[in-house]
């Protein structure tokens, strides 16, 4: 796992009219709050950015997507390190990515993705090509 990334599973309530997935209680919000949603057909990818400064949180409301992140930060035990995370409506989870780590998404199955990004800041991040991540990283294959 690439240091200072956290997984976290989200607490959800089953109940006769549906389920209530919780993102965050007031202790565990990003303040001030900056969140963006993406909408996503199913097999297209959004890959590769960055923040510098702050960490971003990811939670994918609808569908499911497989989120991969590159650690490219100067000096970390993780460097280069490359993990792959699936999150949607099967497994409701935040994906705590620190500042200085790549990140894309890609939405898996047959259904659109709903992916919210959250940060502290309005910090808009840098946005890489494939290219210039140069991310060893192949969106077909599922790695294990």
């Amino acid at each position: 796992m690439i240091e200072g990334l956290r997984v976290r599973e989200l607490p959800t309530r089953l109940h006769y009219r549906g389920y209530t997935v919780e993102l965050f209680e007031a202790d565990h919000a990003p303040a001030p709050l900056c969140a963006r949603v993406h909408h996503l057909f199913p097999g297209c990818v959004e890959a590769w950015w960055c923040r510098e400064s702050v960490p971003e949180r990811v939670y994918c409301l609808r569908g499911m997507i497989k989120l991969v992140a590159c650690d490219r930060r100067e000096g970390s035990r993780t460097r280069d390190q490359v993990v792959e995370i699936y999150l949607g409506e099967y497994r409701f989870r935040e994906v705590e990515v620190p500042p200085g780590v790549l990140l894309g998404w890609k939405a898996v199955g047959h259904e659109p993705a709903l992916v919210l990004r959250c940060t502290g800041s309005g910090e808009e991040g840098r946005r890489l090509s494939a290219e210039e991540a140069a991310v060893p990283y192949d969106w077909e294959i599922v790695m294990r």
